[in-house]
């Protein structure tokens, strides 16, 4: 009875230093000069090095099971909490107390692993300074400009691929390992990109993901990357390296879609050549449909390779099932955890990738 009496206390204790951990760890990432620097380029890579080699000797998603288990965990909490408070006539205060120190114990473990797994890298040095790129207000013929470019690149990428009956890009059965040869590959461009890069796994419940709109995820509790295995054969390649990003720390999107990009753009692939470009030019062309007449829109569009246009007629088409409320709910949730982890624009910082390709479009082409 006495160990009774004492395991709340444990918990509580635990639950409360690890919640203080947490807190102090994001309070100093925001305001204490060079601690997010110092954790994320020092202390940050060793973290991956060490748990992502653990998660990576299971070759299932370890993330997806422990959602599921986890979620199971708690249902089966709440429901004996419930039916053991109407049941009992005495020991409810205990029963409370306890139930009490179990939230604050799984609270505090999930509070520290989120702001030491990635938490603190939002506050740390982007990559666009680490790049040298700095980006501003740019006019509708820079857009243009760049529209183009990624049109003609996309174009010569797209020789060297093959099409499936459907009109989609035939995807390497070896992706996971195509993409993390890319990272290394220019890792070596970017000493904060030579890291330790994991195999990228596959959710089995990937039509959750899509009601969701998300079509990859990087998990900080098993230091994983994640994709949805119904997303876009022209989209997946890119969406990969994006999760590699993250696992190098750059937690912001817009960065780590231009991390993704300089990864399969330089990866002498070309399956994720084509998938960099083709993504980008969906950016750019989203970035350019506000700022032109439908004539203008209509006719840089029309210069896009007939079988790309009906790729992204494809992609529109796909994506159009899974417009609900639900979707909105969970793309509403995504912005405001953005907006809490320092991302301003929310869901919008997906968008501003457009300005880092347009700044490094412009820096290799002397400004112009």
């Amino acid at each position: 009875m006495e160990k009774k009496r004492k395991f709340p206390a444990v918990r509580f204790a635990v639950g409360g230093g690890t919640l203080l951990l947490g807190a102090a760890g994001w309070l100093a990432a925001r305001y204490a000069d060079g601690f997010a620097d110092f954790y994320g380029f020092s202390v940050y890579p060793a973290v991956v090095n060490v748990f992502a080699r653990i998660s990576g000797l299971f070759p299932f998603s370890l993330a997806e099971l422990m959602i599921v288990c986890g979620v199971l965990l708690a249902l089966f909490a709440v429901g004996y909490f419930i039916v053991n408070m109407v049941r009992r006539r005495g020991g409810r205060l205990r029963l409370l107390v306890s139930s009490a120190a179990s939230v604050v114990f799984v609270g505090g473990i999930l509070l520290f692993c989120f702001v030491y797994g990635m938490g603190i890298n939002y506050s740390r040095r982007p990559f666009s300074e680490i790049a040298g790129l700095t980006t501003g207000r740019y006019s509708k013929e820079q857009v243009l400009d760049t529209l183009r470019y990624a049109i003609d690149n996309l174009t010569a990428a797209g020789e060297k691929v093959t099409l499936d009956a459907d009109g989609h890009v035939t995807v390497p059965g070896d992706l996971s390992d195509r993409a993390g040869a890319a990272m290394r590959r220019l890792g070596e461009r970017y000493d904060s990109l030579n890291s330790f890069y994991p195999r990228v796994k596959p959710v089995l419940m990937s039509e959750l993901m899509c009601h969701a709109h998300i079509t990859g995820i990087f998990t900080f509790y098993s230091m994983e990357a994640n994709y949805n295995t119904m997303d876009v054969p022209e989209e997946l390649g890119h969406t990969v390296c994006h999760e590699l990003s993250h696992m190098t720390g750059f937690m912001r999107e817009d960065e780590a879609n231009f991390v993704s990009y300089l990864a399969c753009r330089g990866s002498g692939d070309d399956y994720l050549t084509y998938s960099g470009w083709y993504d980008i030019t969906v950016y750019l062309l989203n970035a350019y449909y506000p700022e032109a007449t439908a004539q203008e829109y209509s006719e840089v569009y029309m210069t896009i390779p007939e079988y790309a246009r009906k790729q992204l007629s494809m992609q529109n088409e796909f994506w159009d099932k899974y417009r609900h409320d639900f979707g909105k709910a969970a793309e509403a949730m995504n912005d405001v955890y953005l907006k809490i982890n320092d991302q301003q624009e929310g869901t919008k910082s997906y968008g501003r990738v457009v300005d880092l390709v347009i700044a490094d479009h412009l820096s290799e082409n002397g400004g112009k």
